[in-house]
């Protein structure tokens, strides 16, 4: 299997050209991980893709579908034009991996429990049991999903692993917790602590977003005149923020896909308001078992992201530089970039 995975990448090599850069590396506890990058690293402008999984069959399996993202990537790319000083509003379909970094950064981050509590204490306009969304959207972290990036049977302090619903139909109805935050989970962890024995913290792992009911071409039609949200090259959130990066959006008039490709963009938006305009789930979910890692707190941990489109109602999309910009300026090293 692993003389497959190597001619499979030396295939891929020679239909990606030689500005591709691949790596593959292979760690102790058995996860694979491959990264492809076409070109020099230039955050926002250089298409890269990546899979990690703990089974060489599937990451040989993802293969040809991370290089035909990588080459549709390099040819929306090549007719991209910058957002501009204006910034663009309307509905936006959130591509299924996409949609994974925005459900990953305001619900799964959100319901570490430790977040959780530091929310309530400053405030939050959210609690357990609230509804998010206007759509039944459902979200579970799965652990035990092997051979997923992120998944394991046992946290860092020995607790099995249970499967936790974070939302059930737009509400908020679970939390992660750890042995120090079990008393928000019936009095039992749910084998989500992670990191080093004295700096264990609930995290999210799997995250898989049931699917709904509507084929991609129809998000398109009730988007209208709105968005294509593509391919996303960073996410994070602090302090109730979020914020996703992305390497293209292409615009959507009269319910159908146009030729006006722009960014790279970012969605800046509170994460209570954003989730109030998920409007539509789509019924075309997609494995993202990325060799990207989660920090929080400056542990690193695997993760996976399951799910289909979504629809937003109401999307605002600015320039990724500037806002980045912005947002640095603001914040303290203290603050961590991501997982909060």
């Amino acid at each position: 299997m692993a003389d497959a995975l190597s001619a499979a990448l030396a295939a891929a090599a020679q239909e990606l050209g030689p500005a591709a850069s691949l790596s593959r590396r292979e760690q102790p506890d058995g996860l694979v991980r491959v990264h492809v990058r076409l070109g020099p690293a230039a955050h926002g402008h250089t298409p890269q893709w990546g899979v990690a999984a703990y089974d060489t069959a599937f990451v040989l399996a993802e293969l040809p579908r991370g290089v035909r993202r990588l080459l549709d990537d390099r040819e929306l790319l090549a007719r991209r034009t910058p957002v501009g000083d204006a910034p663009l509003v309307g509905p936006a379909v959130l591509s299924p991996a996409a949609a994974g970094v925005f459900v990953h950064e305001c619900f799964g981050h959100t319901s570490e429990a430790d977040n959780y509590l530091a929310a309530l204490s400053g405030g939050a306009d959210r609690r357990l049991g609230d509804r998010w969304t206007p759509a039944p959207l459902t979200v579970h972290d799965r652990p035990a999903t092997r051979p997923y990036a992120g998944s394991y049977r046992r946290d860092d302090e020995g607790t099995h692993t249970r499967t936790v619903a974070l939302l059930t139909d737009g509400r908020w109805t679970g939390l992660l917790t750890d042995r120090a935050t079990r008393h928000l989970s019936g009095g039992r962890s749910t084998g989500h602590g992670r990191g080093p024995a004295a700096a264990v913290l609930p995290r999210c792992s799997v995250l898989e977003v049931s699917p709904g009911t509507h084929p991609p071409a129809q998000l398109l039609e009730r988007a209208d005149d709105g968005w294509l949200l593509g391919s996303p090259v960073g996410g994070w959130s602090v302090r109730g923020l979020l914020v996703l990066e992305l390497l293209w959006v292409r615009r959507i008039r009269r319910g159908r896909l146009t030729d006006e490709i722009r960014g790279p963009a970012v969605v800046c938006a509170r994460k209570s308001a954003l989730a109030e305009q998920v409007v539509a789930v789509g019924d075309d979910p997609v494995v993202l078992s990325s060799p990207y890692t989660c920090v929080k707190e400056g542990h690193e941990v695997g993760s996976t992201l399951i799910s289909p489109s979504l629809l937003l109602q109401q999307c605002v999309l600015r320039p990724l530089d500037r806002v980045v910009r912005a947002d640095r300026a603001a914040r303290t090293p203290a603050v961590p970039a991501r997982g909060t």
